[in-house]
């Protein structure tokens, strides 16, 4: 038997609606709404794990699930960063900008290496189970984890669309994970 590991990525927050760096948001009103609407569309799951943000909890509760949170999924550390528009970082220091776009942190924050390494800590440890598993996580993470899966340059970390609400699904074979699906949208 094939393991299965679905990533759901969290619902909208007003970080993502507002362009702005996160900041341990909420989701937003609607996203409670569609999220609570799709949960006959998800599961069951042997394991479930969750990122420690607010966004991912209010996803999994909404979704009728119950899992354990890991802080190795957690969203990127944005630093001094966090909650500021996207545009007024842009403006103010478009160079600290650009440098974390090619995968050097933020002022205070984490890089993408320093990200993709706590999950490629954990993801490996789930490899032999041979059972359906969920993580309810961040965009960010997602992008984090297909990068190393398909071994691509840091710098395509922003190339990827990871849209909320969306299921990226990894097959194992015991030895290794295999991108099956990117960015699925979970549908009533």
């Amino acid at each position: 038997m094939t393991a299965i590991m679905q990533l759901i990525c969290q619902g909208e927050t007003l970080a993502n609606r507002q362009s702005r760096f996160p900041s341990d948001d909420p989701l937003t009103e609607a996203s409670l709404k569609q999220i609570h609407q799709l949960k006959e569309c998800v599961g069951p799951f042997t394991k479930i794990w969750t990122a420690p943000a607010l966004a991912a909890r209010q996803t999994q509760r909404e979704l009728g699930l119950c899992g354990e949170p890991v802080p190795e999924l957690a969203e990127p550390g944005y630093g001094r960063w966090a909650g500021i528009p996207i545009k007024t970082v842009i403006e103010q220091d478009e160079g600290a900008f650009q440098r974390w776009l090619s995968g050097a942190a933020p002022p205070g924050g984490e890089s993408m290496a320093q990200v993709m390494a706590r999950t490629g800590t954990w993801l490996p440890q789930r490899v032999a189970d041979r059972e359906c598993q969920c993580a309810i996580v961040s965009s960010a993470v997602i992008r984090a984890i297909v990068i190393q899966l398909l071994d691509a340059p840091v710098s395509a970390f922003h190339l990827i669309d990871i849209l909320p609400l969306s299921v990226t699904t990894l097959r194992s074979n015991g030895k290794r994970w295999h991108l099956s699906c990117l960015g699925g949208r979970l549908e009533v």
